[in-house]
Order: structure tokens, then C-alpha cells, then sequence
């Protein structure tokens, strides 16, 4: 058995789209810069069987919002350039941030330096944003001709995501005196993700609900051998959820009183980047 531990630095992008038809009405851009802690337990069996587990939290760092909207009587088109609409919101907070798996694998031996692992597992990511205050250019009036300033610390818009999945994946592993690199690839479909947004100065609460959402990842790493047990690494990570459309449903936060309800009406994606450095100890 092996248990590490690291701390490290994120970066976190989600887009949360709304749709009328097969065009985009609404663009919320999410992004943070946030500090992490990662643990992570290994376990070898018998025969080359391998167990492997793994989490990340993000919190706190630095995190904005831009929400940009296309309609009204000064519309121009639906490029990104001619948005109607526009808020900022640099008080933007990351609520949480987790991404944490577990994988059942067996190790194959490539040389007496070089291991590769096959694996199979499960997988759940979530993160959530608060935004506060910000200011706005709306087109009422005129194109672009609106400004307006919302108070500063009170609640604007709150987005979560969620993607519990499935993934496959490979793992390579080369030794060489107390150095070793290794590097990770997996592929996935997130099934029956969700996110939840709340509008709070509209009492309302946007459910959406997708299908199979395809997401990638990769790591790659350096360990040092400090002695026979305990080892020192740096390394980076990657995750993307890719673009995916799903149904609105709507409700009153006020009294929970269900609303209307968009079929295909709403998207989103997620990506996270991180680097990190810690220590691995065996038993």
C-alpha cells in the first residue's frame, strides 16, 4: 500500500450556455485560480492487481464572471462580438471544487524498468461559483447605451455542476536509479450529469439534466526516491468535460413552485488544469 498526499494550484473554466433553438441566447464564463490539496492510496494484489484512488479539492483563489446575452430590440446577430447584454462580476467566489475516482487495474510488465497499467473505473467531479455585485451593459434603450451597478456583496448568481461517470484508462510507469517517470491517459462519458443555477435577483432556479457527456484526462509526473519508502513528486493533471446540451426546467426559489420547461435548452463544459508536488509513503 501506498499513501501520498500534495498540495498544488488549479486553474478551473466552466461555460454555462442557454439556448433558444439551435441559437446561443446567454454565455455565463466561470474561471478560478485556486490553491488544491490532493490525496491519493495505491494497493497491489496478487497477480498484478492494482486498486487506485484518488482526490483533489480546490478552494478559495482568486475567480470572475462575464455574462453575456443576445436578444431584445437592439439585437444585431448571435456572434459572440454583438452581444446585447453584458454583466461582470469580479467578486466571483469558488464555492468547492472536488474530483476525486477510483480504478480496479492490473499492471503489465514491459521491461524490468517499465510497467503499464490497464484500468477501469468511476469517476465524480462538482464545483460551484457564488457571484456578487459586478456591473452592467444592457441595450434597453439603445445599443449598448444601458449601464447599471448591482450592490456590492449581495448574491447575483450561484452555478453548480455535476458529472458522476465511467472511464478507461492507461497508465506507463519507467524507472531509472531513484527517479521515476509516469504518465496517465484515461477517456470517459459522465452519465446523467447535472448543474443547478440560481438567479437570485430573479427568484429563480434554472435544473438542468444531460446524457452521456464525453471527458478526457491525462497527468504525467516525477518521482524522487528520498529511501526505500518514501518518495517526493511534481507533476500536472488535466480534465476536460466536453460541450454538451441538455433540459431546462425551471423553478421559484422563494416557494420551489415549478416554472416552464426548455427541451435541449441549456449547455455547459468544464476544464481544470492543475500542478501540484507532494510525497508518497509505503507500507
Amino acid at each position: 500500500m501506498r499513501i501520498g498526499g500534495g498540495i498544488g494550484y488549479a486553474f478551473i473554466n466552466a461555460d454555462e450556455i442557454v439556448y433558444s433553438g439551435p441559437n446561443r441566447i446567454s454565455h455565463l464564463l466561470w474561471e478560478s485560480q485556486a490553491p488544491t490539496v490532493n490525496g491519493k492510496v495505491e494497493v497491489d494484489f496478487a497477480s498484478g492487481w492494482t486498486l487506485r484512488a484518488g482526490a483533489t479539492f480546490a478552494f478559495a483563489g482568486r475567480s470572475y464572471m462575464e455574462d453575456y446575452d443576445w436578444f431584445g430590440p437592439h439585437f444585431v446577430s448571435y456572434d459572440f462580438g454583438d452581444w446585447t447584454h453584458r454583466s461582470q462580476h469580479p467578486d466571483t467566489r469558488l464555492a468547492h471544487y472536488f474530483s476525486g475516482d477510483i480504478a480496479l487495474g492490473r499492471d503489465l510488465a514491459l521491461s524490468p524498468a517499465a510497467t503499464l497499467n490497464l484500468h477501469a473505473g468511476i469517476k465524480y467531479t462538482d464545483v460551484r461559483w457564488n457571484a456578487y455585485g459586478g456591473t452592467a451593459v444592457y441595450s434597453d434603450t439603445g445599443y449598448r447605451a444601458d449601464t447599471m451597478g448591482f450592490p456590492g456583496g449581495a448574491g447575483v448568481i450561484s452555478f453548480q455542476q455535476r458529472y458522476p461517470g465511467v472511464f478507461l484508462g492507461a497508465s506507463f510507469a519507467a524507472h531509472h536509479g531513484p527517479w521515476t517517470l509516469s504518465g496517465q491517459a484515461r477517456g470517459g462519458v459522465a452519465i446523467r450529469a447535472t448543474d443547478t443555477d440560481h438567479h437570485w435577483r430573479r427568484d429563480l432556479r434554472f435544473e438542468e439534466t444531460y446524457g452521456a457527456i464525453p471527458f478526457a484526462a491525462a497527468a504525467a509526473r516525477i518521482d524522487y526516491a528520498v529511501n526505500d519508502r518514501t518518495r517526493l513528486f511534481v507533476g500536472g493533471d488535466y480534465q476536460q468535460f466536453f460541450h454538451a446540451v441538455g433540459d431546462t426546467a425551471t423553478y421559484a426559489i422563494s416557494t420551489g413552485a415549478k416554472g416552464a420547461s426548455y427541451p435541449q435548452g441549456a449547455g455547459m463544459t468544464l476544464r481544470a488544469i492543475s500542478v501540484s508536488g507532494g510525497f508518497r509513503v509505503k507500507f
